[in-house]
């Protein structure tokens, strides 16, 4: 019985790894293939797991894969501002969003209802692909965010003009770069805590002539605090407040030199001092999200502007 349902998993699966040259409107009709292969063998049963079930876990597979190929996303380069390098990977893209849509057309959970149960988010979740920049899915960044609204710079939205610049700022040169990524959930505190590790420095020499280190490496964890975590099980909603944020000592990372450890392990009260600026007319740092399929260990979050970010339970 259970290699009888092989064939038509691996037909409804395997454009992923057949052809990486498929257009967009290829992706479509495959996409369409998929589903009704995937749902006219629905009442089938091999091994206690139904072919949706099947179907579902190749689907989270392919994009666990994507982000392996593209380092979690951060080889995508979605944005003009990144060009010549705008079309490289390209076609992970679209495959991201191909099978982004297809997961969520199943259930979340047995039954046929695509209500999220939001029991479901909790626990601890490290971010394996994204289509954006992975440090936003930080509620820091997503206040950024919110707080742009819709508002634009020029023909490119304000909010994307200012994480790029953040890139300028952060990256240039390979000064920094972006470690582990996670989110700690308690719905019934109402609590998320996310965190990203950041390395400055790892290898800074003379190009062609050096080979020794000019400056010395460390970094730290930034551990961003959001409350009042609100989330609507019928739309897959979550409404936050960010309340504060902390920079702290990780294991395997170097602490930063001279005076700079005084500022490690120390809460910052972004809440308190976001609605002192005059910009913000006193409103509290509120982040906006959505989660678009969650299961037992498999989480996949859209933002405002409808960049996946996708998680596996640690």
């Amino acid at each position: 019985m259970h290699t009888s349902i092989l064939p038509s998993h691996h037909a409804a699966s395997s454009w992923v790894s057949d052809n990486h040259g498929l257009e967009l409107h290829r992706l479509r009709r495959l996409r369409r293939s998929y589903v009704s292969s995937s749902s006219s063998f629905s009442a089938q049963e091999a091994a206690g797991k139904t072919i949706q079930t099947v179907a579902k876990e190749g689907i989270k597979l392919e994009l666990i894969k994507l982000g392996a190929k593209t380092d979690r996303g951060q080889l995508l380069f979605p944005q003009k501002a990144y060009a010549p390098l705008d079309e490289y990977n390209r076609k992970h893209r679209e495959e991201v969003k191909v099978l982004v849509e297809l997961l969520t057309s199943y259930p979340a959970s047995t039954g046929n209802s695509n209500k999220i149960e939001k029991e479901q988010l909790n626990g601890e979740w490290e971010c394996v692909l994204a289509t954006k920049q992975i440090f936003r899915s930080s509620p820091f960044f997503m206040a950024i965010q919110d707080s742009f609204g819709d508002a634009t710079f020029g023909d490119a939205k304000s909010s994307e003009v200012f994480f790029r610049l953040h890139d300028l700022q952060v990256m240039s040169w390979g000064a920094s770069t972006v470690g582990r990524v996670a989110q700690r959930i308690d719905v019934e505190k109402k609590t998320l805590e996310s965190d990203f590790d950041t390395i400055l420095f790892k290898s800074t020499v003379i190009p062609i002539l050096g080979w020794f280190k000019l400056l010395p490496t460390f970094g730290g964890r930034v551990v961003s605090f959001a409350e009042n975590m609100d989330v609507d099980e019928t739309t897959g909603r979550v409404d936050l407040e960010l309340v504060k944020t902390r920079v702290e000592r990780t294991e395997g990372i170097p602490e930063p030199p001279l005076f700079l450890p005084w500022f490690l392990d120390r809460d910052y009260p972004v809440n308190r001092v976001w609605k002192l600026l005059p910009w913000n007319k006193g409103n509290p740092p509120l982040a906006t999200t959505y989660v678009k399929y969650v299961d037992e260990d498999f989480r996949v979050m859209m933002d405002r502007d409808g960049e996946c970010f996708v998680y596996v339970k640690v």
